[in-house]
């Protein structure tokens, strides 16, 4: 065994693809796919038994290979949990702390529930993750692992350089990483897996299920208000021709900052081309979601009583202004005009998305799986614009399925949930459908099969209900102010 100082480069993960690097949580949501945890847990503690006696592994059906599948599997899962626990020391000051509570109903209604953690590593896995990589590095878990793999094939235990009380650490700290990264997969994933009868309970349709809806209303902490001011400060530098930047809101996980900006009229660069510079110069900073404008649409909209330029004006953090702008004053907007506005947008646009939907149903039964998902793309699309310009007044005018999931997280989580771009087959499934608008009318490769068309098409049937019942809790909600 190696216990030299290795080269900074060596703790690079060595076995994630670049998604896989990008999207950890997907790697774990892989590794409990291949298996339960009982499973996971049985592979290992027979590759275990082969490391420390004369016995080889060989499995009944399919002989030695499928010890390679259970190491790389392993192996892939340390990288993964690795970079989770990189993120959450970046972010641990963000995250809500969980409650007892929730630990009773998580055992209660859960397939597995891991009985090796600690109170505190239940309540947060991250510190059971800690724990495992406090004393044994990345790199080093590759090397016991490999010298593992090589012991349970041969018919010799493991060699002297590896004492058994490594082997019994290596052991148990494995043990202890499952069990840590079900908890994670399970509340992260969106994908918690229930035993049957809990799973028996469960229905399809979301009405009376409370969403968390937001409005443009931004309460940054001190710490944000110091990032806000750097990403300020270097928006200025780079584009002079800024007159205003407004903190319409933040949201936490993924950690992005929504920002408005108004420039002057004699900027020639398009607004989207701007949007995605602005966003690109400031990404070492933080990640921002820019939406721009020339002051003169700012003018219009405060005019003419436009809900989103006056709610922007109005309850919008103002973190730079030209000291020589000057806005007409925003009106007063009645709850009754707002009701009827959001029942309008939602009616006109809403309702079209429903209709793409049952579009892409019908080429779905006909088999026509190109013209199909092109629907379901259209129907997402007319839906997240529906809802944006129903509830925060703002019509997006964008063909960009990935940018206008984004800026649905101005108002609730629930949208984007609904896709599961943590798991590898939720972000495959997007990939498809945000590419189906382009793809379907002018390339003529595009061939999607039939059951990632249905999946798809599953996916945005809910997804559409979850957006209806936002849009219905809404405007109950401003029913109920009014009363």
């Amino acid at each position: 065994m190696y216990f030299g100082k290795y080269a900074p480069w060596e703790h690079y993960p060595k076995t994630l693809s670049h998604f896989e690097i990008q999207n950890p949580l997907s790697v774990i949501a892989d590794f409990f796919s291949a298996g339960a945890v009982k499973d996971h847990r049985k592979d290992l503690k027979e590759w275990r038994a082969c490391v420390v006696s004369n016995k080889h592994f060989d499995d009944k059906h399919h002989g030695p290979g499928t010890l390679l599948f259970t190491c790389e599997l392993n192996l892939k899962l340390l990288e993964a949990a690795y970079l989770k626990l990189l993120d959450y020391n970046e972010k641990s000051w963000k995250r809500k702390k969980l409650e007892e509570s929730q630990l009773a109903e998580e055992k209660e209604t859960w397939a597995h529930f891991p009985d090796n953690l600690s109170m505190e590593e239940l309540l947060n896995p991250y510190l059971a993750i800690k724990r495992i990589f406090k004393k044994i590095k990345p790199q080093m878990y590759r090397d016991y692992l490999h010298d593992w793999l090589h012991a349970a094939l041969y018919t010799s235990p493991i060699d002297e350089d590896i004492t058994p009380g490594e082997v019994i650490t290596v052991y148990e700290n494995m043990l202890t990483l499952y069990a840590a990264t079900w908890l994670i997969y399970q509340r992260e994933s969106k994908e918690a897996e229930l035993r049957a009868e809990a799973r028996g309970k469960t229905s399809l349709t979301v009405e009376g299920k409370p969403i968390e809806i937001r409005s443009i209303n931004p309460d940054p902490t001190p710490a944000e208000k110091l990032a806000l001011g750097s990403i300020s400060d270097l928006i200025i530098k780079k584009i002079p021709s800024v007159q205003k930047i407004v903190h319409l809101g933040t949201h936490p996980e993924p950690f992005t900052f929504f920002l408005l900006i108004l420039v002057n009229d004699k900027e020639k660069t398009p607004e989207s081309e701007l949007s995605n510079r602005i966003e690109d110069q400031c990404k070492f900073l933080a990640t921002i979601f820019i939406i721009v404008h020339k002051v003169s649409t700012a003018e219009t909209g405060l005019t003419a009583g436009n809900r989103f330029w006056t709610n922007a004006s109005k309850q919008g953090n103002i973190i730079y202004q030209a000291p020589d702008l000057k806005l007409p004053t925003p009106q007063d907007i009645t709850n009754e005009v707002l009701i009827e506005r959001a029942i309008f947008h939602w009616e006109r646009w809403g309702k079209q998305g429903k209709a793409f939907l049952e579009g892409a149903n019908f080429y779905i039964e006909k088999q026509n799986y190109r013209l199909a998902a092109f629907l379901l793309h259209q129907a997402v699309e007319s839906t997240l614009k529906a809802l944006i310009h129903s509830i925060i007044g703002y019509r997006v005018q964008i063909h960009n399925l990935s940018r206008l999931l984004r800026l649905s997280l101005l108002i609730a989580d629930e949208l984007t949930n609904e896709f599961n771009l943590n798991t590898t087959e939720g972000a495959q499934q997007f990939a498809l459908l945000r590419d189906a608008y382009s793809k379907s009318r002018y390339s003529s490769n595009f061939d999607p099969d039939k059951a990632t068309v249905k999946g798809i098409s599953e996916t945005v049937n809910h997804f559409y209900a979850v957006a209806e019942e936002i849009q219905r809790q809404f405007v109950e909600t401003r029913k109920e102010d009014k009363g």
